[in-house]
């Protein structure tokens, strides 16, 4: 059976409406950060991790007229920065929106081993110092699929056919001269604008997950706010992520007792007026007021202390319900009516 594959963009509703473009930022789509994994088994530097105890009792210990660099990376109000200090050089860089923390950490280290090369060290004993475990761990490891940190690699590995090359991990805010002038630097980088075209360096795939994830939330809200329907569902529900991961963690009886108090479709006696099963919508408790879901739930005067001994409040906004942990609002209704989820 032959099938068309030109599907035109009014063909894809319902389901197929995954199908459709969305528009993302085109800086994250321009410059990946990603590469296929290559090895790296002939690592002719050297990373040494010394314990937090180690530095409280001196740190290191550095071979004399050793050359010593710190190097430090800082993300603020959005932007980033590294810095680099050491002999004859305090520098900071700008570096945009885009990078990561740990990039930023990395780069640091990646331009500390250009400067180093630029300079043409020969025989000597060069150290660099960063506070990123992860970007050190990252310069060490056997596999790599970041180009920036297979650019560091490289780097460090030419540095290293003329020269003893050593990276150390040291304790970031703990007093230590070289590190604090490194931090400020990255701090001034991360609050200088960057001036150029972004992003800095390739995107890396957790910038790009996170662009998806806002595109994702601000879709579900838009839908949410603009739907027709759903009147009574709307007074209590408001897209949460933290609240959907705990409704969906519900029992099949537990999850069924929530959704029906939320979107109304429950025991309620106003529900079960519309389907013709009660002759009357008054409330069961207070004999008062119309007994929906929001009624009993929220201000229904006869369960008052009910509520206070569940939510510690009296009177609650609709608002306030899905912002409780919702085993409270299954307490809550199967203290006022034990065969709450019994009834049909």
């Amino acid at each position: 059976m032959n099938r068309s594959t030109k599907i035109q963009e009014k063909d894809l509703t319902g389901h197929l409406e995954v199908l459709k473009n969305f528009n993302l930022n085109p800086a994250l789509n321009s410059i990946v950060d990603w590469m296929p994994t290559k090895a790296n088994y002939n690592i002719p530097f050297t990373v040494d991790a010394k314990s937090r105890y180690e530095w409280d009792n001196g740190g290191p210990n550095l071979r004399p007229g050793s050359i010593e660099f710190y190097t430090d990376g800082s993300k603020m109000n959005n932007n980033t920065g590294a810095g680099v200090y050491g002999p004859g050089i305090k520098k900071f860089i700008p570096m945009g929106h885009y990078p990561t923390v740990f990039q930023a950490e990395v780069y640091a280290i990646v331009e500390c081993a250009c400067i180093c090369l630029k300079r043409n060290y020969r025989f000597t004993n060069i150290c660099i110092f960063s506070d990123s475990l992860a970007a050190l761990n990252s310069l060490k490891g056997y596999t790599c699929q970041s180009r920036l940190v297979w650019e560091g690699v490289n780097l460090l590995k030419q540095l290293s056919q003329n020269n003893v090359v050593n990276l150390y991990w040291v304790p970031g805010h703990c007093g230590i001269l070289g590190n604090e002038i490194a931090d400020s630097l990255a701090r001034k980088g991360s609050e200088t604008d960057f001036i150029g075209p972004e992003p800095f360096f390739g995107v890396p795939d957790c910038s790009m997950k996170m662009e998806l994830k806002i595109w994702e939330l601000s879709t579900v809200k838009f839908i949410w706010n603009t739907t027709d329907t759903s009147r009574q569902a709307k007074r209590f529900i408001f897209p949460n992520e933290k609240s959907s991961r705990e409704l969906l963690k519900l029992d099949k009886k537990n999850f069924r007792v929530i959704t029906g108090l939320l979107t109304g479709h429950c025991p309620c006696k106003y529900h079960l007026f519309n389907m013709g099963k009660t002759a009357d919508s008054i409330c069961r408790f207070c004999q008062m007021e119309t007994e929906t879901s929001e009624h009993l739930l929220c201000s229904c005067g006869a369960l008052i202390q009910s509520r206070i001994s569940i939510f510690g409040k009296g009177v609650l906004q609709p608002s306030d319900i899905i912002r409780f942990r919702l085993g409270r609002v299954i307490d809550f209704i199967k203290k006022v009516d034990p065969n709450w989820d019994k009834t049909q």
